[in-house]
Parts: structure tokens; sequence; C-alpha cells
């Protein structure tokens, strides 16, 4: 057990701007709090003010560019810029071998609470997990004061946890229905300095790819399109830079591909929009027709439960990004503002973006949260948590608060859905 006292620097905010006075007093709050002295309402009041004022002065230089809120927040982790203006991190370009254990994919276990390995089968409905087993692990240990070798024994059983609480709280029937809920790659990111990496690097370098990704991809993937020879890592193999391998029959990719969900949780968001974009690269390689490719990418869905960044929209992806407007890891690296504000505007939680006229047409939906964070509004007014391993990030209350929402309905009509469609007309026939 580390004894070393929380500081500005450990909390989600703190690195980018370490002498904020919200940041320093959240942090002595916090350790007061663990030591049993709660907080009197004053020092919640100039907390809540500290914060609100953090607020604006980070949402004031997103609103001047997140290109440029990008670098700052890179240098502000000490990372620097390559040539062509993305991020220059150790593992850009090197393929680590990141899965571990006999299988590509695990469920949960609920009675040991543990993964167990799993064979997808294609014919089913499938729901697969980007779950981030190690660096939550690790960032567990900081902000929890654990021995980091104690926390990472934990971190199997931080996925195993997320995959059932995505299965429980958002596939109907859990258990006794015939979907499949999976996670892939066990330490799809592994550690505390890549995951601020990738978040940045997807705004400064959209097109940028993952090994991760590309391995999760083809191990997902391949066998739904294409006869495809591989490695035993899940990878395709390659000759000369060309894929070895024939696509399946038009009508199979398409049915292979429906009763599909994806699921990213926190930087496991920027894996599963990176996996979506691999797979179109991978159909382009299998010489697949662009109208199938078209159909073949609007067949399944992708759920972002706290999107840390911002991610590019693209037409013919299904995605539904949720947020918790107080999520600080979100706000620490995503442009939230104008989602929230729309929201309010609404008077809803469901926000269509701007990629088309009409809501029903619209193909990606923002969902707006108001569940625990380090301030919320709870049923008794205003609730101050202090639990310092979530600071509203939580992927259990995203969960539950989707399926208070009802969300499971929607997962569960896309679990039953053939073919290509638009997440804006699931929406509008779920919502009837």
């Amino acid at each position: 057990m580390s004894n070393a006292p929380l500081t500005a620097r450990d909390l989600p905010l703190g690195t980018i701007a370490p002498d904020a006075a919200y940041n320093i007093l959240l942090a002595e709050t916090i350790a007061a709090a663990q030591d049993g002295h709660a907080p009197s309402e004053d020092r919640l009041d100039r907390l809540q003010a500290a914060q609100s004022e953090l607020w604006s002065e980070l949402n004031a230089r997103k609103a001047r560019g997140m290109v440029e809120y990008a670098r700052f927040a890179a240098g502000q982790y000490g990372f620097s810029l390559d040539d062509s203006g993305g991020l220059d991190f150790p593992w850009k370009f090197t393929e680590h071998h990141r899965v571990g254990w006999e299988s590509h994919f695990y469920t949960s276990d609920p009675a040991t609470k543990s993964l167990k390995p799993i064979q997808l089968d294609h014919s089913l409905p499938r729901v697969i997990v980007f779950a981030t087993g190690r660096a939550f692990a690790e960032q567990n240990a900081r902000l929890g004061q654990l021995a980091t070798k104690d926390a990472l024994g934990n971190a199997r059983h931080v996925m195993s946890a997320q995959v059932y609480l995505v299965g429980s709280r958002l596939v109907p029937d859990y258990g006794s229905s015939p979907a499949q809920v999976a996670a892939v790659a066990y330490d799809m990111v592994t550690s505390e300095e890549e995951t601020p990496a990738l978040r940045n690097q997807a705004i400064l370098d959209p097109t940028f790819t993952h090994h991760a990704s590309m391995m999760a991809a083809e191990r997902i993937f391949g066998t739904m399109v294409g006869e495809i020879e591989t490695h035993p890592t899940g990878r395709f193999i390659r000759y000369d830079g060309q894929l070895d391998g024939k696509p399946l029959p038009d009508e199979e990719i398409i049915s292979n591909l429906s009763q599909l969900v994806l699921v990213g949780g926190s930087v496991g968001c920027v894996v599963a929009h990176q996996v979506w974009h691999w797979l179109d690269g991978i159909l382009v390689e299998l010489g697949v027709s662009e109208s199938v490719r078209d159909e073949a990418m609007r067949s399944f869905l992708v759920v972002n439960l706290g999107p840390t960044t911002v991610l590019q929209t693209d037409p013919r992806m299904n995605r539904l990004s949720v947020i918790n407007r107080f999520d600080e890891f979100v706000f620490a690296g995503n442009d939230t503002a104008p989602i929230v504000a729309a929201s309010d505007a609404m008077g809803s939680p469901f926000v269509p973006s701007n990629n088309a006229a009409d809501e029903s047409r619209s193909s990606e939906y923002h969902v707006v949260l108001n569940v625990p964070a380090t301030f919320y509004d709870g049923p008794s007014g205003r609730t101050f948590d202090p639990v310092p391993t979530h600071f509203g990030h939580s992927m259990k209350y995203y969960t539950n608060g989707l399926r208070d929402l009802g969300i499971g309905s929607l997962v569960g009509q896309t679990l039953q859905h053939h073919g290509a469609f638009v997440l804006g007309e699931l929406i509008e026939s779920w919502a009837s």
C-alpha cells in the first residue's frame, strides 16, 4: 500500500491545469475525506465555484479550436510533436504482444468475477466490449494509493466487471438470450502514458490507427468478411504488403456484420473508432465493391461510453456517444460543452449530430447523462462524491444511466436487425 499523498497532478484535469485552484482544493478535500473529515458546505461552495472557473477557462481554450487545445494538452503531458504535427510517442509504429492467455475473446463469469475464454459465433447476436483493464488498473493504483502490482492483479476483474455491466445493463435477457457479450484483447492500451497519447493523437492525426486497433479489427472481422490467412496472434498475413485472402460472398459479409454492437469504454472508444475504420480498409483490400462496403459499414452499431477525445464522424457509422455532463476524464480531452448545451436547449438527453438535416437520418446521436460525478445533482440536491477513482467516469454509472433510459431495448433492436440501417430511424421507431 502506497502512502503517497494525492496531489493536483493525480487528478483528471491536474496534468492540464496543475496550478488551478480547483485541482489544488479538490486534492485537499479528497485527502481530508479519506481521513474521515467530511467537507463543510462552505468548502463545497468554494470547490464548486473553482470548478466552474476552470471549466470556463478550458472551454474557452477549446472554443479557439480543438487542434490547438490538443497541442496544448500534449505539451502539458510532456509529449513532443513530429514533423507532420502529430504526436511522437514510443508506441506509434511498434507492434506489441499485448494479449496473453489462450484466446482472443473473453466473457465474464459472474460466479468467479473473472474473465473466461469464449469463441465468437457469428451466427448469433454479439456485443464486443473494448475494455480498459490495465490502464484503468494503473490509474486506480495511483488515485486509490494501491501498489501497482496489486492493481494490475485486479485488471482482469476490472475487465470482467466492464463486460458484465455492459451485458447486464444493455442486453435484454442477458444470460438467457443467445447474445454473446465478450471483451477483445486484454491489455488493449497498456499505460497511463499511452492513454493521453492516443487521446490527443485522435485530434492531431485522425487517420492514425494504433497497432492494437489493427490487431483487434483483424481478430474480430477476419472470419466475418473473408477467407484470410492469419498469424497465431490473429493479425493477417501479408506478402509484400498485400493481404493474402479473398472476400466472402457479399450477402454473407452483410449477414455476419449484422446483429453486432461494438462498445468502447473510455480510451476503448478510440480503439472502437479505429477498428471501424480498419474494417473499411480490410474490405477495400479484399476488393469488395463500394456499394457493398457502404452497406456493410452501416450494418452494426458503435456505442461509446465516455469518449475522452473528439472522434471524427462518418455518415456511414451508426454511433451512439454517451457522456456524463460532469465526467472530468471526458472533459479533459473532449469538447463536450456544445453537446451539453444542445441537450439542455432541447430538454432531452438525446442530441443528434449535425451530419443530417433530418434528425431521423442522423447516423450519430449523443446521449447526455446526469449520473454521479465529483459534483452532480442527485435526488436530494447537490452531491459530492469523493471516490478518487472515477470523477464521473465510472462504467457502472454510464451503463446504469443508459439502463434507466431504456437503451437496452434499443440495443436489443440492433441485435435483431439484419442489414444496413440509420441510427436515427432506429431511435425514432424505438422512441415511438
